[in-house]
């Protein structure tokens, strides 16, 4: 069982912003892969940088789900993530897409994300990752999306 983790940047030194936050996930948690990194155009709130995305695999932690959540949230805020625009421009950005093949309902955390198959950024690296061969026996992989991403 692992546990994906997206993150995303669309200002500042994008690459930098996902090397950094990579690096500090991988501190909180056992790193197995990565995708590469994906550049895309802006969903939901349009007005706004094109987004650097990745797609990360780790083992499933020791913790509960709402700790690890924090722990990403923490993250964030350590890198100086702000939230003055909802969906807006953001220097980091760290979701929990996956954990395992759980399906998780609480107040500040769904799993899998609730938008995550609608989203090419996310699936084509997902799809990348040993784990994704898990997930297609769950969960159906689209292969046509609204949004387009593509390697940088």
């Amino acid at each position: 069982m692992s546990l994906i983790i997206a993150t995303g940047s669309n200002i500042g030194d994008r690459l930098s912003h996902l090397n950094k936050a990579k690096n500090l996930l991988k501190e909180k948690f056992n790193f197995i892969y990565e995708s590469r990194v994906y550049k895309s155009e802006a969903v939901d709130y349009t007005d706004q940088p094109d987004f650097y995305n990745q797609v990360l695999e780790f083992s499933i932690p020791d913790v509960a789900p709402e700790d690890a959540i924090k722990l990403c949230l923490d993250i964030e805020q350590s890198l100086g993530r702000t939230r003055e625009i909802k969906q807006g421009p953001r220097n980091i950005d760290i979701d929990i897409i996956f954990w395992g093949t759980e399906s998780i309902n609480l107040e500040n955390l769904i799993v899998p994300h609730p938008r995550w198959s609608e989203r090419s950024f996310i699936v084509l690296p997902l799809q990348e990752l040993p784990y994704c061969k898990i997930l297609a026996n769950h969960y159906k992989i689209p292969s046509q999306f609204n949004n387009s991403a593509q390697p940088i």
